[in-house]
């Protein structure tokens, strides 16, 4: 009797199991995407992306599953498929599907579909999004000399922005072209985030007139890419250079050596470093003055100098002018002096002129006869 309902008991737990147990499509239908991610975030034209769907079981039971895939539409291809077949996932469980796409052409939002085929019940299709942008970073030129001089260093600034709906990495700029001293040789930026910018300089000294190429070098995910922007380099004056100006010079001769003098003068708008001054060939500088240093002239600014040389068989010779602009550039000018007789002091050759002989003979008769005169009229007086 007892052994009976003992039985009975059992078949009746187990009837009750069997009646609470879920069915696989019903396992299944617990199986849901909880998200996704695709690096980069914005693809480009061309561009290779991961696509990475997290799966999640919130049954009590595993589900098994025959394979997870992801379908290639329109723009956007899939390029491998490494879930051919899979397990399951057992209950409360997190799994991650990853694949490589890649973007053909066209800007657009794409959603190609991600599918899990369950083994016992049915399929899961999950429709994952991805955005294709062909727009790219922008560089601007935002500041730059007037104008270009050979062998001048000049600042170039630029700035780069990002227009994309999506961050860019790795972010550099070159400055190149023939003929082209940069420094630096290049700038490095960094992550520019959407609609973020950054602004670097460059120190540009051109020996010839030629095109200036700024290249933006930067990362889309892993994608490596580049855009060009070119700015030509043509010479001309610079309006705002130092302009060295002399006036009112003087030159003397005094025992063979010729003494310059004068003032000069900054009609410029920048300032004039390091100026010196000297008296070129023909002319032979010689001491006290071989270079006569001004030091720094600002606009505007005056100073006075003097050189000494020497010239053999010259009327004129070139007053040489030189000095520094504040990126340290050399700048030179002459100026032609006059150095003719009627600006020479005759030599006296060590001796005296025979006017002064005479004058000093004069002078001592004229003492002698007075001072004979004082005595005679002394000795008259006594007697």
């Amino acid at each position: 009797m007892r052994t009976g309902l003992f039985v009975c008991a059992v078949c009746v737990l187990l009837l009750a199991g069997a009646a609470t147990a879920a069915t696989p499509q019903e396992n299944a239908a617990r199986v849901t995407v909880t998200g996704f991610v695709v690096d980069p975030a914005v693809l480009m034209p061309g561009d290779v992306a991961t696509v990475t769907v997290t799966v999640k079981n919130t049954a009590d039971e595993s589900v098994p599953l025959r394979n997870a895939r992801m379908f290639t539409e329109r723009n956007i291809a899939i390029l491998d498929d490494p879930y051919q077949t899979f397990g399951a996932i057992g209950p409360g469980n997190e799994v991650s599907f990853t694949f490589t796409v890649q973007a053909s052409s066209g800007d657009g939002i794409y959603y190609p579909p991600f599918v899990i085929d369950f083994r016992d019940a049915g399929s899961l299709r999950y429709p994952v999004t991805v955005k294709v942008e062909d727009t790219e970073p922008r560089l601007a030129i935002v500041a730059r000399p007037d104008s270009f001089t050979a062998g001048k260093k000049e600042t170039v600034r630029v700035t780069v922005s990002n227009p994309r709906s999506g961050e860019i990495n790795g972010v550099s700029v070159v400055p190149s072209g023939d003929g082209i001293e940069s420094t630096p040789t290049s700038a490095f930026i960094g992550a520019l985030a959407p609609d973020g910018k950054a602004e670097v300089s460059f120190n540009i000294t051109p020996s010839a007139e030629t095109d200036l190429t700024l290249t933006v070098n930067y990362r889309n995910g892993n994608n490596q890419r580049s855009t060009s922007a070119v700015m030509p380099i043509m010479f001309s004056n610079n309006k705002k250079q130092a302009e060295i100006l002399v006036s009112g010079i003087e030159v003397i001769r005094d025992g063979g050596i010729y003494h310059a003098s004068g003032d000069v003068t900054n009609a410029g708008l920048e300032v004039a470093k390091a100026v010196v001054i000297t008296a070129g060939s023909p002319a032979v500088p010689v001491d006290p003055n071989r270079v006569y240093p001004v030091a720094s002239l600002d606009p505007d600014d005056l100073s006075n100098f003097e050189v000494t040389f020497t010239a053999e068989n010259s009327t004129s010779v070139p007053l040489v002018i030189e000095y520094k602009d504040a990126d340290g550039n050399n700048y030179r000018s002459t100026v032609q002096i006059s150095i003719g007789s009627g600006a020479a002091i005759p030599e006296t050759n060590g001796s005296f002129p025979g006017w002064a002989i005479v004058l000093i003979v004069v002078v001592i008769v004229a003492v002698g006869g007075v001072i004979v005169y004082s005595w005679k009229k002394a000795q008259q007086n006594s007697e």
